[in-house]
């Protein structure tokens, strides 16, 4: 499996809030070709969306740097930093 974090950019919320709808059709679509075991939205201390973690059902980092590339979120400017990087399921 490869885990994707992305955290925001400080202010990113709205720009978050406006690529939701794309980012989520485009997580579900990979979701049905069983390339996606787990996505959802990191949270800050007051709840709010601040980051994304998603984990692939994938051994190659660079397909998921690829896939990501394509990403609403990734091509609004939303992400300050990402890493995407393999895992190992122990439970």
């Amino acid at each position: 499996m490869v885990v994707f974090i992305g955290k925001d950019r400080p202010g990113g919320l709205e720009t978050r809030k406006a690529q939701r709808e794309k980012h989520v059709a485009m997580l579900k679509d990979l979701q049905d070709r069983g390339l996606i075991h787990f996505a959802g939205p990191l949270l800050d201390d007051q709840g709010e969306m601040n980051g994304s973690l998603i984990i692939f059902d994938t051994e190659d980092v660079e397909k998921v740097n690829s896939i990501m590339d394509q990403d609403p979120y990734v091509k609004a400017g939303l992400f300050a930093t990402r890493e995407a990087m393999r895992v190992k399921k122990v439970m």
